[in-house]
């Protein structure tokens, strides 16, 4: 739910150990959080945000300035509000946009658990610890995905924590079963190191203090990108060479997680960019759905009798 913004800044944050040029493989990991259902960028001064409109413009120049990008999202990025048009046309955003791996939220929940159920396909979602009861306990989502870039291997979890979902009715949550997260993490970290991976992420839509207990108390993570809390994580913390990264709210920020590796060391910088609606350019594609969707909202509107 809603957190304070905190001050933004252009300037990347650097945590290097020593390192030679020999044998350097370096990855970009970009990130986003919390879309909160900006399908279209607001004309906000205090508070800009570009919306996906913007956001899939500010993608694609990122994936041209930096070498071997990989594209990750943790969750909430419909709104709290029941609305499965608009969800509709965020997983059609989304997939335009085209990322490489994706966690929900809880306000993907928001449409209620059969509607969300029928978008599972229609993009890479990833999450190790959710079961959900139709008919029997079943798990709709891949535990993990294995993602090659740039000749890195990258294996890539996602888990849920067992609160986010504290403010829904008995009536949907009795559906849902959220597995222990530390077993079933350090489960899957097992599996992927033994198949080879260079790099884990772990995507996770907990919360920013409960990202700190994992880090704590997990060891064989690389990277934790967060959602949930909406925390616009400026320094990231690093704790058993876990680095911790999240994007702020309402989609205002896109992350960029630069990772050099070195003789199994990784050194990194983070940085963020900010479009409004102003900059960059809206992409057009999505600037169609937006008139599809509204064009869509009309009409339902109009068959309402109040």
């Amino acid at each position: 739910m809603r957190r304070v913004l905190v001050i933004f800044s252009l300037t990347a944050i650097a945590f290097s150990a020593p390192m030679t040029q020999a044998g350097e493989r370096k990855l970009t990991i970009v990130y986003t959080n919390s879309l909160n259902g900006y399908l279209d960028y607001c004309h906000c001064k205090n508070d800009p945000r570009g919306g996906l409109v913007k956001r899939a413009t500010e993608i694609k120049k990122i994936q041209k300035e930096y070498d071997n990008t990989i594209l990750f999202e943790t969750g909430d990025f419909f709104t709290y509000d029941p609305d499965h048009l608009l969800a509709k046309y965020l997983i059609r955003g989304y997939r335009h946009i085209g990322y490489d791996a994706v966690l929900f939220g809880d306000q993907e929940f928001s449409i209620g658990i059969e509607k969300f159920l029928q978008h599972r396909t229609e993009l890479p979602f990833v999450c190790n610890n959710l079961l959900i009861k139709k008919g029997t306990w079943r798990r709709f989502f891949q535990r993990y995905l294995i993602i090659k870039r740039g000749g890195l291997s990258v294996g890539v979890i996602g888990t849920i924590a067992s609160d986010v979902f504290r403010y829904y009715p008995r009536t949907l949550t009795k559906r849902l079963k959220i597995l222990d997260q530390v077993q079933a993490i350090k489960s899957d970290i097992d599996t992927l190191r033994k198949r080879g991976v260079d790099i884990i992420v772990l995507l996770s839509h907990s919360g920013y203090e409960r990202d700190i207990a994992l880090q704590r108390e997990i060891s064989g993570i690389d990277v934790i990108i967060g959602g949930h809390s909406q925390t616009l994580v400026k320094r990231p913390k690093r704790w058993k060479n876990a680095i911790i990264v999240q994007a702020g709210a309402d989609g205002a920020h896109i992350g960029i997680l630069q990772l050099t590796l070195t003789d199994k060391k990784i050194s990194f910088s983070n940085s963020f960019r900010l479009p409004d609606e102003f900059q960059p350019a809206d992409d057009p594609h999505i600037r169609s759905l937006i008139r599809e969707y509204r064009n869509t909202l009309k009409k339902q509107m109009k068959g309402l009798r109040f």
